[in-house]
C-alpha cells in the first residue's frame, strides 16, 4: 500500500467536504488508489498521527557521552589560564575596530574563561587583565 506524505494528508484535513472530495479524488487517479483508501489514511492520521498500524516498540537510546573540546593541564599554578590545545582552529573576532583587530592579531593563545568556559584568544604578554566578551567578567592571569 502506497503511503501518502503527511503534508498532503495535512492539506486534505485543512479543506472544506467539497473541496476535500475534489482533492481526494484527483490523488487517488494519481497515486493509483481508490478513494475509501485515501479517506482511511486521513482518517488514521487525524485519530492520532501517521504509521499508527505499525508496532511502535523502539527500544530507549542512551544519550551520547558528552566531551570536553577543551584539555586543562595536570598542574595548574594558581592565577594560571587553562589554555586551550589547536588554538589555530579558533577565529577570534570580538571587536571590528581597527584597534581590537590589531589586539586581535596579536592573539596567539587560546584560553578558557574561567566563569563561562567560552574559549578566548590572548597575546603571550603576563600579567594580562582579560574581560570576556561572553559574560563580561574580568579576570586576571599572571602566569
Amino acid at each position: 500500500m502506497v503511503k501518502i506524505p503527511a503534508t498532503i494528508l495535512q492539506h486534505f484535513i485543512g479543506l472544506s467536504d467539497y473541496e476535500r472530495k475534489l482533492a481526494v479524488d484527483k490523488a487517488a487517479r494519481d497515486l493509483g488508489m481508490t478513494v475509501d483508501q485515501i479517506e482511511a489514511e486521513i482518517e488514521s492520521f487525524q485519530s492520532g498521527g501517521f504509521n499508527q498500524d505499525q508496532p511502535t516498540s523502539v527500544a530507549p537510546t542512551a544519550a551520547p557521552q558528552r566531551r570536553s573540546k577543551f584539555k586543562r593541564p595536570n598542574k595548574a599554578k594558581e592565577g594560571a589560564p587553562d589554555f586551550v590545545d589547536d588554538s589555530h582552529r579558533y577565529r577570534f573576532k570580538y571587536d571590528p575596530s581597527h584597534s581590537g583587530q590589531a589586539r586581535q592579531t596579536r592573539a596567539t593563545q587560546a584560553i578558557v574563561c574561567p566563569h563561562c568556559n567560552s574559549a578566548l584568544g590572548i597575546p603571550e604578554a603576563r600579567p594580562i587583565r582579560v574581560t570576556c566578551p561572553a559574560c563580561m567578567m574580568d579576570t586576571t592571569f599572571e602566569s
